[in-house]
């Protein structure tokens, strides 16, 4: 076994280095020397189309409905997933999926199977809180998912808010994540990121990811920074100008930014304490001003997001279902459009 796994270590760090495809393996067995020096990759365009049609304006997307959730293990069904997915190509043809376990994999096949012109931003769903099984079995999900179906998954994304240091689910172990990079990228053709706050890449550390991804996947939210919604636009356009000039030779994703609809005050909490107001009209301003400047200046953008979850945030407090965390969608849970969208 020794031996094997020897064997197995010197072929994929000559594999890397060469940047050409890594025999089928799983996850586990992919040990890469994340110490050593190697050559810089050849970065993997990210532009989205369809028909030579730019589709890069996309939002996030979940697909649980009331009472169902990651939680308690219920999935909804491939009926209920088309009916969003109709809804929401009627505006936006890229959507971006967190994990890689059947609920995304139903998803996929709901877009194969009734053509619908949507392309994937594909997730695998890491955390520390999770076993090295768990995290692998993200991984190769998602990495089956992409090579399953090349013309819709157009790039995948290797954890989610895995560094910054607020996230519950941090990763303390960059050289482990950097392996997985290195492993997944050989792997699959479509460009490859690590999706994180802003407060992750504005950092020195973050360049030794920069340094294995195709793009940066970046994440800023001005209600949770603690703006107003007359700064917050400025706000969200600056650290977008800030992340780029720290690297000027990446293209840069807008993968998280936002209004909520709801939000709990006073109280305890960090988000009690905020001064920002939540309501759909304070949604409708901001994301108005957020859709033009996307399309003005042809920026990347997976909008959080398109339906309300009620399951995130969590059940505690006085008014547990007020929470931001339930109320960021541009429909109800209900599939009711809010008002920024009538």
């Amino acid at each position: 076994m020794i031996a094997i796994r020897c064997l197995l270590l010197a072929v994929l760090v000559l594999v890397v280095a060469s940047c050409s495809s890594l025999p089928a393996a799983s996850i586990d067995s992919a040990v890469s020397d994340t110490s050593a020096a190697t050559t810089p990759i050849a970065r993997r365009e990210f532009n989205p189309t369809i028909a030579g049609k730019w589709i890069g304006n996309g939002i996030s997307y979940g697909a649980y409905r009331d009472g169902e959730g990651p939680n308690n293990g219920k999935l909804t069904s491939k009926a209920n997933i088309l009916e969003d997915l109709q809804m929401v190509a009627e505006r936006w043809n890229l959507i971006r999926l967190y994990g890689s376990g059947q609920q995304s994999r139903n998803i996929i096949e709901v877009i194969h199977e009734n053509r619908l012109p949507i392309r994937v931003m594909q997730g695998a769903w890491l955390s520390a809180h999770q076993s090295e099984a768990q995290n692998t079995e993200q991984l190769e999900g998602m990495i089956a998912l992409a090579n399953d179906y090349p013309q819709i998954v157009v790039a995948v994304n290797v954890g989610n808010e895995i560094f910054v240091d607020w996230s519950w689910h941090r990763i303390e172990d960059m050289d482990k994540v950097i392996g997985y990079l290195r492993d997944v990228r050989a792997r699959v053709k479509q460009p490859v990121t690590v999706n994180d706050d802003y407060n992750f890449w504005n950092k020195p550390h973050a360049a030794r990811i920069a340094a294995e991804v195709d793009f940066i996947g970046l994440h800023a939210y001005a209600f949770w920074n603690n703006k107003t919604l007359d700064e917050a636009m400025r706000w969200t356009e600056s650290i977008y100008r800030d992340i780029q000039q720290r690297y000027p030779d990446y293209l840069v994703a807008y993968c998280e930014t936002g209004w909520p609809t709801s939000r709990i005050t006073g109280g305890d909490s960090y988000e009690g304490g905020l001064i920002g107001k939540a309501g759909e009209g304070e949604q409708e301003i901001f994301f108005d001003q957020y859709h033009a400047w996307v399309e003005e200046n042809r920026v990347i953008s997976l909008y959080f997001e398109a339906f309300d979850e009620q399951w995130k945030g969590g059940f505690d407090g006085d008014n547990p279902m007020g929470k931001a965390e339930k109320h960021w969608g541009l429909f109800t849970s209900d599939r009711r459009p809010k008002q920024a969208l009538r």
